[in-house]
């Protein structure tokens, strides 16, 4: 069995580093290769056009050195005080190339010091194939040997020597083609320095910049790390304002969401621990006071009441928990049917009757459910909302208080709304209230058997209906529950 192949670069700062390397590298070798082609074209033109203007500046000077013969033509003059000394003299002191003047024949007349002595006469072949290449300009330009009579390759140019448009022979301006390699490795040790130089440089600032983009990531990686083990404290540092300090901020944000989440949740443990123990040992102590007799018979029905509602608020509990298993797995059950959702909030409100009459409350707009509200859906969720927006209506009104029903229905939809008298909330609870597990200050205080699920289950029924729910308080003198339900060809 073949061990796993390790990555070869573990971290994203080698990965990022070990890429942009790469490609910097890349980019010099093109950019050295582009120059040192196009340097190289510029120096050949170069070299033609300086060649063959010289070839053809000393064509002109050797032309004006010219004599009659006996058949009355032109020939180069070629004494001591003629053209030779002076034209050896001038490319020796001002130039590198050599120069070679040939007559139309391919006789030697003129050869500076530095070519070969053997080279004392051109093929006639040479000869025409110079003459026959000369350009518009009368310039002739290309790398040879002059028929293998040099030994190395050169830059030859060579410009026609001309009197009275009589061709009397040739100049010929030579160079080894070994300067041309002189020149590019000169351009090349250069190009290397500079590229040596700024790679250095750009790898510097490569690692400032990805040291800088990973050290935030590694950051998050070990907050996150804290989060698994249960740490919601550790916040990573933001500066700036780009993708990865914005991943930061979510990531600090998320840290606060699931701090709040995790101490709801504790507080939910809690609740429920205590909502399921008070009621069993209720349920348990009286059932076992009317087993063994403890209880008289003329009171066990009493207790015995008290055990049914016991066991009907474990029920509610139970469903509570049901229901928030089903939201979060997202399978809560849907069932729509027709029903009266007038008849819905009468029967529901009357259940409230004998806590209403303890406190003394008036229950007002129960006459806006005398006529029928046809609606579509769920009847078991729909009774649910109902039934914990009245409750917590009861358990926050004051005593001697107004509890207000409101039942209307218009083009497109049903407005239900519920509104009780005495304090009521800050608004700065108003936008947490419809999250699971919350709970006010003002219900931590007056519902002591709550857990914080009653109103996240309504606003999730309220919306798997299509529906809307909001909340509006004064923490002087009233709170407001209202929803609305499209109504659909009902």
């Amino acid at each position: 069995m073949k061990a796993p192949r390790r990555p070869l670069f573990k971290s994203v700062f080698a990965k990022y580093m070990a890429l942009f390397s790469v490609f910097v590298i890349a980019s010099i070798l093109l950019l050295g290769v582009t120059q040192i082609t196009l340097s190289a074209n510029f120096w050949g033109r170069e070299q033609e056009q300086s060649m063959t203007e010289d070839a053809q500046m000393q064509a002109a000077s050797i032309s004006n050195q010219t004599e009659r013969n006996v058949t009355g033509g032109y020939s180069l003059r070629m004494d001591e005080n003629g053209v030779l000394p002076t034209l050896i003299r001038t490319v020796a002191e001002t130039s590198d190339v050599g120069l070679l003047v040939t007559g139309m024949d391919g006789s030697v007349l003129i050869r500076s010091t530095d070519l070969p002595s053997s080279l004392s006469n051109l093929a006639e072949a040479e000869i025409a194939h110079v003459g026959n290449g000369l350009a518009a300009n009368g310039t002739f330009f290309e790398i040879s040997t002059l028929g293998d009579q040099l030994p190395v390759r050169h830059y030859v140019a060579a410009a026609p020597i001309v009197h009275s448009q009589t061709p009397l022979g040739y100049v010929f301006i030579l160079s080894p083609s070994s300067t041309f390699g002189a020149y590019v490795v000169e351009q090349l040790q250069m190009y290397l320095i500079a590229a040596l130089v700024a790679l250095i440089l750009v790898l510097i600032c490569s690692y400032v910049v990805a040291y800088r983009l990973v050290r935030p990531l590694k950051q998050m990686a070990a907050v996150t790390k804290r989060f698994g083990e249960g740490d919601f404290s550790c916040r990573v540092n933001v500066y700036g304002k780009d993708e990865v300090s914005q991943l930061a901020q979510s990531l600090n944000e998320m840290a606060v969401s699931l701090a709040s989440v995790e101490g709801m949740s504790r507080s939910f443990v809690a609740n429920v621990s205590h909502e399921l123990k008070t009621p069993m040992t209720t349920i348990s102590g009286f059932i076992d006071g009317i087993l063994d007799g403890t209880i008289p018979p003329e009171k066990q029905q009493h207790y015995l009441r008290i055990v049914s509602d016991e066991v009907r608020r474990l029920s509610r509990l139970v469903n509570a928990m049901l229901n928030l298993s089903r939201i979060d797995n997202g399978t809560l059950a849907f069932h729509p049917v027709t029903f009266d959702l007038a008849e819905l909030i009468c029967k529901t409100a009357l259940s409230f009757e004998q806590r209403v009459e303890q406190k003394n409350v008036q229950i007002e707009g129960l006459d806006t459910c005398c006529t029928p509200s046809p609606l579509q859906g769920d009847f078991d969720l729909l009774g649910q909302v109902v039934y914990n927006l009245l409750d917590n209506a009861v358990k926050f009104v004051d005593e001697g208080g107004t509890i207000r029903i409101h039942l209307c229905r218009e083009a497109d939809r049903t407005c239900f709304s519920v509104r009780n008298t005495g304090g009521g909330l800050p608004a700065e609870e108003l936008p947490h209230l419809f999250e699971r597990f919350y709970k006010s200050d003002k219900s931590r205080s007056v519902d002591k058997t709550g857990v914080g699920l009653g109103l996240y289950i309504v606003h999730h029924v309220i919306q798997l209906h299509g529906g809307e729910i909001t909340v509006q308080s004064d923490a002087e003198s009233y709170t407001e529950f209202a929803f609305w339900l499209p109504t659909g060809n009902v």
